[in-house]
């Protein structure tokens, strides 16, 4: 029996070294396969999704361009055009609501990077809550291309002020001569 143990103990050490020289690596090997398959579908995801916003920021700029070459084409005028028409609807609204104005300030700028001219209009009212209400929402519906930018409320008593800032936009180019 003693003869017999010898030759088994070199039989399993030689198992041994096969198991270690052949299989363990090859387990080791699937191990770190999993690991970096489950690595890559993991990063092919974020891929993905970062694909789908993109896809999406590019989809939302053809619509701005889309956007901004109907404003320039369709509602975008010569200040000649704009600006009277817009102030004549801007005060009938104020006045069609009995609010009172105050003194009217001006502020006119170049748009970075387009033919536009804008003109900032700070206008104060005065009237009920109520008639502040019914002149924003005639501002809203306006015929004119009239942007709300601002509105400040103050309230004293049963009457109210506001400070409103009103953009007006414009080709640029359309104005006389040092207007």
């Amino acid at each position: 029996m003693t003869r017999l143990v010898r030759p088994a103990l070199y039989l399993v050490a030689l198992n041994l070294v096969a198991f270690l020289a052949f299989t363990l690596p090859r387990t080791l090997q699937e191990r770190s396969l999993a690991s970096r398959l489950e690595t890559l579908r993991a990063e092919a995801n974020r891929e993905r999704g970062q694909i789908q916003a993109l896809r999406r920021r590019a989809e939302t700029i053809r619509t701005n361009q889309t956007d901004a070459s109907r404003l320039l084409r369709d509602v975008v005028r010569s200040r000649q055009a704009t600006l009277l028409p817009a102030l004549t609807e801007i005060h009938a609204a104020a006045e069609a609501e009995g609010l009172v104005l105050g003194a009217e300030n001006y502020a006119r700028s170049e748009v970075k990077n387009t033919p536009l001219v804008r003109l900032r209009v700070t206008l104060p009212v005065k009237g009920s809550y109520g008639q502040l209400v019914g002149f924003l929402g005639r501002l809203e519906r306006s015929k004119a291309f009239v942007v709300v930018d601002t509105v400040g409320l103050q309230e004293r008593d049963s009457e109210a002020s506001l400070d409103v800032g009103l953009s007006m936009y414009f080709l640029a180019g359309t104005e006389p001569a040092g207007a």
